[in-house]
């Protein structure tokens, strides 16, 4: 399953986000932001990139479809989150912001471990229930 392949970065995902913000917030060397920002990219970007693959798989003949869903509601959520980043990270500091996001991050990586034990039930569920519907 192309989820298994992402548990390893669920593990490093939010601690990274987390060290990355108090890094920021406690001013230290940019060299050490630097290396934090290419973890933090690296594990992102590996998450990211194996939950696509799943969405693809998920959904043949209409993957089209999944990926521009994804897209639009990734592109709404990056659109609210800009807009909510710039108070908080005023009222909390980058530590605090971060923290926050490593949380968000680490709820929605419980969500996909769910679908890794269940998503293949669900998927033959579903299969079964448009075969019905197509019968008819």
């Amino acid at each position: 399953m192309r989820l298994e392949s992402s548990k390893l970065a669920m593990l490093w995902l939010p601690p990274s986000v987390i060290g990355y913000g108090w890094v920021c917030d406690k001013h230290l060397n940019v060299a050490i932001i630097c290396v934090m920002l290419v973890l933090v990219g690296f594990t992102s970007i590996w998450m990211y990139a194996s939950t696509l693959a799943y969405l693809i798989d998920a959904n043949p003949g209409r993957s089209t479809a999944a990926v521009a869903t994804n897209s639009s509601f990734r592109g709404s959520l990056a659109f609210v989150s800009a807009m909510i980043a710039v108070p908080l990270q005023n009222a909390w500091g980058d530590g605090m912001l971060f923290t926050a996001w490593a949380c968000v991050l680490a709820a929605a990586e419980l969500l996909i471990i769910i679908v890794v034990h269940k998503g293949e039930s669900w998927r033959k569920e579903n299969e079964e229930n448009e075969r019905k519907m197509l019968s008819q």
